[in-house]
């Protein structure tokens, strides 16, 4: 059986027959992986902490014939992200982060750019700047990657650019803004402020390493968590457990 070495983040852990564990790891070179940990709830020297959720580690691996999932091998801790873990709140972030990954990302399709975003802001939110907005840059990051991303410079009926001095609604399944012209006045189009816009398109494109300069209105805040986690789970047809579970700790209104 060839082997493999790459990094990774440990999504989840479940036990699997009685002394091993079945780990969903996102990695940097091949995507997504299920494997088997062998005698991973026995012994602890192999794998130590590398097979808790959101622990970063490198991660060498078999590939198994006739087999969807691989046989890990050891594991060697790069980072586990105390201040997350220390935190039920910023747990419940990295959980959605981590949530995000897994439903919106294909097994065995590696995707480099989304690894270093994901690494990208685990370490964000292992820092005690960390703000709720990051969340939003996150998202808008990652539906570009996985070929989803919001249109948030013209408007998807007629296509005219958008003017940053006025409002518009936001359209779940166009994916995009909708200009007062072409606005029919239905609740289903929430709307989304000239400010909120600007900042929003600001989030696309500016540089990972800049993202602690970019700072959200109130307003631009509630507004892009309202229009971004429904676009999500639109997107998804499903919702997520770990909004819910934000919802319950009183960070998150959903609607």
């Amino acid at each position: 059986m060839p082997q493999y070495k790459t990094t990774a983040v440990a999504l989840y852990s479940l036990d699997f027959a009685e002394w091993d564990k079945l780990v969903t790891f996102f990695t940097r070179d091949f995507g997504k992986l299920k494997g088997i940990a062998k005698g991973a709830k026995r012994s602890r020297k192999r794998f130590g902490s590398g097979l808790e959720p959101l622990t970063y580690s490198t991660l060498s691996f078999f590939e198994k014939e006739r087999s969807s999932l691989v046989r890990l091998d050891h594991c060697e801790i790069i980072e586990s992200y105390p201040g997350i873990h220390d935190d039920v709140l910023r747990v419940g972030y990295a959980s959605y982060l981590g949530e995000l990954i897994n439903e919106m990302v294909a097994e065995r399709e590696a995707n480099k750019e989304l690894f270093k975003l994901f690494i990208t802001f685990l370490y964000l939110l292992n820092k005690p700047f960390f703000r709720e907005e990051f969340i939003r840059i996150f998202e808008l990051r990652l539906l570009a990657l996985t070929g989803y991303q919001p249109e948030l410079r013209k408007c998807v009926i007629c296509r005219k650019e958008v003017n940053g001095k006025k409002e518009h609604r936001f359209s779940l399944n166009r994916g995009g803004l909708i200009c007062s012209d072409c606005f029919r006045g239905s609740h289903d189009y929430p709307s989304l402020s000239g400010g909120t816009i600007k900042t929003l398109q600001r989030a696309q494109t500016i540089e990972l390493e800049k993202v602690t300069r970019l700072f959200f209105s109130p307003q631009a805040r509630e507004e892009s968590r309202r229009i971004l986690t429904r676009f999500i789970e639109y997107q998804l047809e499903k919702p997520l457990k770990s909004l819910q579970f934000l919802e319950h700790l009183g960070s998150y209104r959903l609607n």
